[in-house]
This record gives structure tokens, C-alpha cells and sequence, in this order.
């Protein structure tokens, strides 16, 4: 986010922070977060504000450790906004990493609950196979190349 913020200097607001004057004030609204077992981290709250969104440029985004096959992707955003919002906003998903160390110890458990089930499992999909290994050895794969579509559709001149 701080990241993205920088490249279009735009305000970085979190969503707990975030008041109706400020989206009044703007003509375009980002929103991401990482995706987690409970959803996409500050979207719920962030969509509490959607009569005033709606008749903004939205852009969401948000990251996660899988791959990005682009039919987990829609199904992600399918399972978290109304058809309306589908059609009136921006996507995008960065893939990004993950680090069992920073999950909160809700997210831990049920993370070791996943790998637990996936390590019993006989044969693994190249999915899980990542999956154990990012458990095992934390790593992330967002650096400033990959949010460059995000920004290049954000700075792109609207007709």
C-alpha cells in the first residue's frame, strides 16, 4: 500500500481511519489487503462506505500467497462483492507471499490445521506443494514490478 501510495502520491489512509469527507474529497478510492482465511483484510468495513463509492473510480486490490490462477481470483472477488460492485470496480491481484510468523494466533492455528491436513495427504496438487513450502520457508514475492499495472491503470488518462 505504502508503495502504491508513493507511486501516485496519493493520501495512504487506513481503513479503520478512513471518513466519509475524505471519500467525498476524492475522485478515485484504492482499497487493498491481504486475503486471508476470514476474507480480504479491511474490505467488509471498507464496503460499509459503498453509497458514497459508488459514484467513484474504485480500484481493490489484494494479495495472497497463491499464484493467482485467474479462476481462484474471480472467485475470490465473486465471494466478496455484490454484482453491482463487480461491475463498477477495478481489480487486481498482487501476489505477494506468506510468513506463518505474522499471522495472528487465530490465522495460526488454523494454518496448522491446514498443513496438518495437507501433510497426511498421499498426493499433493503443485498448489499444496507451495503451499507446505511457503509454511516451512517464509518468503514474498511483491516487490514495486508488481504493482506497475495497478499504477499504470491508475496514471492511464480516462476518456
Amino acid at each position: 500500500a505504502q508503495w502504491i501510495a508513493a507511486e501516485l502520491d496519493a493520501s495512504l489512509v487506513e481503513t479503520t481511519d478512513l471518513r466519509p469527507d475524505q471519500i467525498e474529497r476524492a475522485d478515485e478510492v484504492i482499497h487493498g489487503g491481504a486475503l486471508r482465511v476470514g476474507g480480504i483484510l479491511g474490505l467488509r468495513r471498507f464496503l460499509r462506505h459503498w453509497p458514497l463509492l459508488a459514484t467513484k473510480t474504485v480500484v481493490l486490490w489484494h494479495t495472497g500467497a497463491n499464484p493467482g490462477h485467474p479462476d481462484v481470483v474471480t472467485e475470490v472477488w465473486r465471494s466478496h462483492l455484490t454484482d453491482e460492485q463487480l461491475q463498477s470496480t477495478t481489480r487486481f491481484y498482487l501476489r505477494g507471499g506468506f510468513d506463518a510468523h505474522r499471522l495472528g494466533w487465530l490465522d495460526r492455528i488454523l494454518m496448522r490445521g491446514m498443513v496438518a491436513h495437507l501433510r497426511r495427504k498421499k498426493i499433493l496438487s503443485e498448489d499444496e506443494r507451495g503451499l507446505l513450502a511457503m509454511y516451512d520457508h517464509p518468503h514474498t514475492e511483491l516487490d514495486r514490478v508488481t504493482i506497475a499495472p495497478l499504477v499504470n491503470h491508475v496514471k492511464a488518462p480516462r476518456g
